[in-house]
C-alpha cells in the first residue's frame, strides 16, 4: 500500500508541475549566472552561460529579477507565460554619489560643516536609489521600499513560520488521511516512535503554509519522503 501511494503522489506531481522558461539579456547581450526568485514558493534559479533559465511556477506566482547591477523587475505569472519562452530585458542601475571636488585651501577644516554636507549628499542619494538602501522584504510591487520602511517602524508580531511538534500531534490525531494508522501502515513508523518521528519532522523545518488544505498533497509528499528517511535511519542503527 505504501508503494502504491508513493506512485500516485509521483504521478500527481508530474501532472501539476509547471515551469517558466526564459532568457535574460541587457544592452551588452545575454546575462549568465543571474538569479531569479519565486517569492511564493521560496525557490530560486539562475541563468546558464547563454542566459537561459527555468524555474518552477504556478499561475499567480511572483517572480523577481533583481541584483545590485540592474533595476528590479517583477513578473506575475499568467497562463501565456507558461506556454512560451519569456524574454526579460534588464536595465543597469545608476548609483553614484555627487562628485566631490577636493581643493587645496589655507583655511581651517571645519568638521561639523563637512559632516553636515556629507550627510546631505547621502540623504540625496538615498532618495534617488532607495531600493539599494532599503531592499524590499514583502512580495514584490511598486511600493516595496516604502513597505519595508513602514515594517521597520511598526514591526508586526512574529508569525509561525514552520510546523512545530505540537502541530504534528494535532494533525495526526484528527486528520482523516494523515493519522496514526497512516503512520503505521503506510509509512511503517513503529507506534513507540510516533513522537520521535514528530521531533524528526520538526527538525526539517517544513513551512507552516503546508498545513493549508490547498497544499495538502505537497505536505503528504514531504511526509512520505521524510518517513522513508526516518525508516532508513532506524534500520541503519
Amino acid at each position: 500500500m505504501r508503494i502504491f501511494i508513493i506512485i500516485i503522489l509521483f504521478c500527481i506531481q508530474s501532472v501539476t508541475a509547471q515551469e517558466i522558461r526564459g532568457i535574460i539579456y541587457d544592452s551588452d547581450g545575454t546575462v549568465s549566472d543571474f538569479e531569479i526568485v519565486n517569492l511564493n514558493k521560496a525557490i530560486y534559479s539562475t541563468t546558464n552561460q547563454e542566459g537561459y533559465f527555468t524555474i518552477s511556477s504556478d499561475l499567480g506566482d511572483t517572480l523577481v529579477f533583481n541584483s545590485i547591477q540592474f533595476e528590479k523587475q517583477i513578473l506575475i505569472v499568467e497562463e501565456r507565460h507558461l506556454q512560451e519562452t519569456i524574454v526579460v530585458e534588464l536595465k543597469k542601475t545608476v548609483n553614484a554619489l555627487d562628485e566631490v571636488n577636493i581643493n587645496s585651501s589655507n583655511g581651517e577644516f571645519n568638521v561639523k560643516k563637512e559632516n553636515k554636507e556629507l550627510k546631505k549628499r547621502i540623504l540625496t542619494d538615498q532618495e534617488k536609489n532607495w531600493f539599494i538602501y532599503y531592499p524590499p522584504e514583502a512580495k514584490g510591487n511598486l511600493y516595496d521600499g516604502l513597505a519595508s520602511i513602514i515594517n521597520k517602524l511598526f514591526p508586526k508580531k512574529p508569525e509561525i513560520s514552520i510546523i512545530k511538534f505540537s502541530h504534528y500531534q494535532e494533525l495526526f490525531a484528527s486528520d482523516e488521511i494523515l493519522n496514526y494508522e497512516y503512520l503505521n501502515e503506510s509509512l511503517g513508523i513503529p507506534e513507540n516512535h510516533y513522537n520521535l518521528f514528530f521531533d524528526y519532522l520538526e527538525s526539517k523545518s517544513l513551512s507552516y503554509d503546508l498545513l493549508d488544505e490547498s497544499k495538502r498533497m505537497d505536505l503528504i509528499q514531504k511526509i512520505n519522503y521524510l518517513g522513508s528517511e526516518y525508516i532508513t535511519m532506524l534500520e541503519s542503527n
